[in-house]
């Protein structure tokens, strides 16, 4: 009945499909795969064959026994007799994707938070701006210049392209050579910005959406699924809407731990973009980036003079 090449890819995947026909509604009602419910990959791969409402009818109005029918029209005629098949796998797949998701965020999120702890506890990599202001204003004050009050962080990757009459002369060595004759303990500032050694590999605002992310489709799905919740629930379907309600009640308290964290990364985001005199909106993997780069050619120039 089914249409040739959809009926075609369907058998393909029935052949490691390891559902009966009449066992597919039952076990559509488990949510976790360990208690005998469908593994992800067999719940992805359903939600392409999710039949159409032409193809509804056209089972609907099938009136001979199932057993007459072709292996991959068996299943369709159970799956369209399934109502809201595809909010059920979608709800059946995020509820799987969101213990992944926290263990791909949290992570993240501490590691930016530690790396802004860092950066805005460190005394010595203050001291070490106000050397390099020093300098700036030196050299602008020889020249005519008005005195500059401070600089943007930006500006830490252009030192190594300033440079005197000897191009080895840089504001970069400059600044590393005043320092070892000074303060030469400050040329060890990187020890207390370890979570710099590496070029962050994600923003503070796209972690922050994520979160919003998951906590915004996981509710879609499970509001979705409860307006279309019958008031006559068989059994199996009452102890799936139990299930349900003891997986959210967990995911929610993990989802709270999560966004407070997040805040708390924000926050302190926040303060370091005021301490530092940068713009609210400015891009936290760019500016992490500058400081991670102003750290790898201080060391480079720092191993030269030594």
């Amino acid at each position: 009945l089914l249409n040739q090449k959809v009926a075609h890819n369907f058998s393909i995947f029935l052949k490691s499909f390891p559902t009966k026909p009449n066992q597919m509604k039952d076990k559509l009602l488990i949510i976790h795969e360990e208690k005998g419910g469908l593994t992800d990959e067999h719940i992805a791969s359903l939600r392409r064959y999710i039949p159409t409402p032409g193809d509804i009818d056209m089972y609907k109005s099938f009136k001979g026994s199932p057993s007459e029918l072709h292996l991959v029209d068996q299943y369709m005629l159970e799956m369209c007799k399934i109502p809201y098949l595809n909010n059920r796998l979608d709800l059946l797949l995020k509820i799987r994707e969101f213990p992944g998701n926290m263990h791909d965020l949290q992570p993240l999120i501490k590691q930016q938070i530690k790396a802004c702890t860092q950066l805005s506890d460190s005394k010595n990599f203050i001291s070490v701006l106000e050397y390099l202001l020093a300098i700036g204003n030196y050299l602008n004050e020889n020249a005519g210049k008005q005195k500059a009050k401070g600089f943007r962080l930006s500006s830490l990757t252009k030192l190594l392209q300033l440079c005197g009459k000897e191009r080895q002369f840089t504001l970069l060595y400059a600044l590393v050579e005043q320092i070892l004759l000074h303060e030469p303990e400050l040329a060890k500032f990187s020890q207390e910005l370890t979570e710099f050694e590496a070029v962050a590999g994600a923003s503070i605002k796209g972690l922050n959406a994520e979160v919003e992310g998951v906590s915004n489709i996981r509710l879609e799905h499970i509001t979705q699924y409860k307006k279309n919740l019958k008031s006559n629930r068989s059994t199996q379907e009452l102890q799936f809407s139990k299930d349900l309600k003891a997986v959210i009640q967990k995911y929610e308290a993990d989802l709270s731990q999560l966004t407070q964290q997040c805040g708390e990364m924000k926050k302190i985001y926040s303060d370091i973009l005021i301490k530092f005199g940068e713009p609210q909106d400015q891009d936290s993997q760019e500016l992490f980036g500058w400081v991670s780069s102003f750290i790898k050619d201080f060391k480079k120039v720092y191993a030269q003079i030594m």
